[in-house]
């Protein structure tokens, strides 16, 4: 159909979960039928999704934990290095318990669900309504787990912590002045910065550094093996 400006096929760790979300260039979602076992839904401009046929969502499971991510919403794309991912972070953490962990660009959970049982409190940041609602149900069975929505920037303006250490996954733009800004006030004495753009992980790891943080490391992962991408997780320490 020439209405059909982008097609993204996602699949849930059962193969069998298949789902196809449709983008148009006006907002008018196509007339469709499917012959296969497949959900299709519809993203709006501002990235609202709108069931069309079955189910709003694909689930993911890692470890021993399942994450629903409703059309529109972030996971990382492979399940595998996403396992490795989570070690990394918990591993960087290095948590004893007691800690009041905050997390910026949360997303449905996957961070937050491993996070939590290891520390007194998770403070976690989402601007996405969808992945909001999705990581209430994902992280149900956790009590010590403040969802907060809204922007990163502006959330941080009304957070007074103190946080013993801030756990961040940003878009590709990284963080923008008004977040890195809040980052800088908050000065949690830990950053467990994990980053899919090592230009933009530079630039913010810069001025970070420049405020008195120092980069202990950076571990690459392969999420995306062969091409030229590359996750990274930041360690910064005051």
């Amino acid at each position: 159909d020439d209405t059909i400006s982008r097609l993204k096929v996602q699949v849930g760790s059962d193969p069998a979960d298949v789902m196809l979300i449709i983008e148009t260039g006006d907002d008018l979602p196509p007339a469709i039928e499917v012959d296969l076992p497949v959900s299709v839904n519809f993203l709006l401009s501002d990235n609202e999704p709108v069931n069309l046929i079955g189910r709003s969502h694909v689930v993911y499971e890692v470890f021993d934990r399942r994450f629903r991510v409703t059309a529109g919403g972030f996971f990382q794309v492979n399940l595998e290095v996403a396992h490795i991912l989570v070690e990394e972070v918990l591993h960087r953490l290095d948590l004893r318990g007691g800690e009041t962990i905050l997390e910026l660009f949360s997303g449905v959970g996957l961070l937050t669900g491993f996070i939590a049982p290891h520390c007194d409190l998770v403070v976690s940041v989402e601007s996405y309504p969808p992945a909001v609602t999705d990581a209430d149900e994902n992280l149900a069975d956790l009590d010590n787990v403040d969802l907060v929505e809204g922007p990163v920037e502006q959330v941080l303006d009304d957070l007074d912590g103190p946080f013993d250490a801030l756990v961040l996954d940003p878009p590709r733009a990284g963080l923008s002045k008004d977040a890195l800004g809040g980052v800088l006030r908050l000065r949690p004495p830990k950053i467990i910065y994990v980053s899919c753009d090592p230009v933009t992980l530079a630039r913010d790891c810069r001025a970070l550094v420049d405020d008195g943080y120092h980069l202990v490391e950076v571990q690459p992962l392969d999420m995306f093996p062969q091409t030229y991408h590359v996750e990274c997780i930041a360690t910064l320490v005051l």
